[in-house]
């Protein structure tokens, strides 16, 4: 896929820099044809590091890279602040009794800053505030650098730039910690986000954290807008979503691709086949995983085969090993992914990590004899984790064996083979497909959250937009109502964008 002329300036431009991408505009390709660029230009010892939220993202951008990243870290947020800042600086900042092999563990909670520190020297253990707008672990990174020279150094010696992916999705903390490596530091940044693309905000994400650093002098500001996935019906709903979008609105001849079907409880699934392709890729997306279900059992019932993808609870695994136990899910579970592939997913991998193939391979083949009986699974596990300096939490260990032996959650491993699915609109940031099936009783619109929301679930669709929308429904009205407003502003109606039937 060839650069358009925006993300060649993106690409070409030095220093730091604020790239607000739209859904669809190629920010992970632009992304990646910057680090491969700047690899390669790259004259001294100085390496980059590649941040996501995700395994799957940072697996990802590692899979499109073609240059050596060998040394370079690419990897989680939390797993960058724990392994770069927190365990090799938490003595020399705090003394030693914090001398000590750190784990994680987010199950375990306490109120304040003082409880947490005192919790790593008594238990060697990262744990995590009750307040879930509160982030322990990169107040604690933060805190460690303004501490510890040695760490700031550290950091300043090793990096030359360092991207983070999804911005719009860190919370205060990590802001005033990324911030910091920037302003203090003079490392530079490359972020990229979208902030009506925020779903994460009942969790402390921050957007207005984005925002902010459009407007310092020291970030130069990119804005994608060209959307390579919609088409343009589709394009101009979702941009007439949010005023800083309107004016890119171009009004369309034909409104047919996206379709609003006023049903009951009862006769929407007969409606819904009259406008769906049972050949074209599909997704139903729902606010809760039980609409979701509910929604595929109606429609397999139906003749139309679609796939409920639940959410796998290794899935909820945030802490440093979280990577581990994705790895050994995708050994067991898909057929292309080998010993190679694990390796290649190790965060900041060395050129010794090729040097223990052989006994990750008799690891590995100890999980497969094994997997039949879950304590000698578990223990074989746990043998893992010790040899690549891990600490096997027990609660994590049964997420994996109840993800790697539950035949709803084998399936979300094998999803790439399922043409039409069922699952929350959480679930499917990053995806797309050819038709998407919303209920418009999910957003009611009373927010910026709930725009956001919307604009996630309807910029997933390709060429076909299907609303459905249930009489009497008390979320429903509150979609026509809000809907109205915010529409009304650019001096257009629904009807004016969409086909009611």
């Amino acid at each position: 896929m060839e650069l358009t002329d925006t993300q060649k300036k993106i690409v070409d431009t030095a220093g730091n820099l604020i790239v607000r991408a739209s859904a669809g505009t190629g920010k992970t390709h632009t992304m990646v044809a910057k680090i491969a660029k700047e690899i390669d230009e790259n004259k001294d010892h100085r390496v980059i590091a590649a941040i996501t939220f995700t395994i799957k993202a940072a697996r990802e951008i590692k899979e499109r890279l073609s240059v050596d990243i060998t040394g370079y870290f690419i990897g989680t947020n939390n797993s960058f602040a724990i392994e770069e800042v927190i365990k090799p600086f938490m003595k020399d900042a705090y003394g030693v009794q914090f001398d000590c092999e750190m784990t994680t563990d987010y199950s375990l909670k306490f109120d304040n800053y003082e409880e947490g520190l005192n919790f790593i020297s008594e238990n060697c253990t990262l744990g995590s505030y009750e307040d879930n707008n509160k982030n322990f672990i990169f107040e604690l990174a933060l805190k460690i650098l303004r501490k510890s020279e040695v760490a700031r150094l550290y950091l300043q010696a090793k990096y030359f730039k360092i991207y983070v992916d999804e911005y719009q999705d860190c919370d205060t903390a990590m802001n005033e910690f990324f911030m910091y490596l920037t302003d203090s530091l003079t490392i530079d940044l490359f972020i990229v986000g979208d902030d009506k693309q925020s779903l994460y905000t009942w969790r402390g994400a921050n957007p207005e954290a984005f925002k902010s650093i459009i407007g310092k002098r020291n970030f130069e500001k990119f804005f994608m807008v060209d959307n390579f996935r919609s088409n343009k019906q589709i394009q101009n709903y979702s941009n007439l979503l949010f005023e800083e979008t309107s004016s890119l609105y171009d009004q369309q001849t034909s409104i047919e691709n996206i379709i609003l079907l006023n049903c009951t409880e009862q006769d929407w699934i007969e409606k819904i086949k009259c406008f769906w392709d049972a050949d074209k890729s599909s997704a139903l997306l729902r606010f809760s995983n039980s609409n979701a279900k509910s929604a595929a059992d109606i429609l397999c019932a139906n003749d139309m085969d679609f796939k409920f993808i639940p959410k796998a609870p290794i899935e909820d695994i945030s802490n440093d090993a979280g990577w581990l136990y994705y790895a050994i899910a995708q050994y067991l579970l898909v057929d292309t992914y080998s010993v190679f592939d694990f390796i290649y997913d190790i965060p900041s991998g060395t050129e010794e990590d090729s040097k223990i193939k052989s006994k990750l391979e008799r690891f590995l083949q100890g999980l497969k004899t094994n997997v039949v009986d879950e304590n000698q699974f578990k223990e074989k596990v746990s043998e893992l984790a010790t040899f690549l300096g891990y600490e096997a939490q027990p609660k994590d260990l049964s997420a994996l064996y109840e993800t790697i032996s539950t035949d709803r959650y084998i399936e979300a491993f094998k999803s790439d083979n399922i043409n039409h699915r069922a699952m929350t609109f959480h679930s499917s940031k990053g995806l797309q497909f050819d038709q998407v099936i919303l209920f418009v009783e999910d957003y009611n619109l009373r927010d910026e959250v709930s725009f956001y929301n919307h604009y996630v679930a309807t910029t997933r669709a390709k060429s076909k937009l299907i609303f459905i929308s249930i009489k009497e429904n008390y979320g429903t009205r509150l979609f026509y109502q809000n809907i109205a407003k915010r529409l009304g502003a650019s001096g257009l109606t629904l009807d004016k964008l969409v086909t009611i039937y």
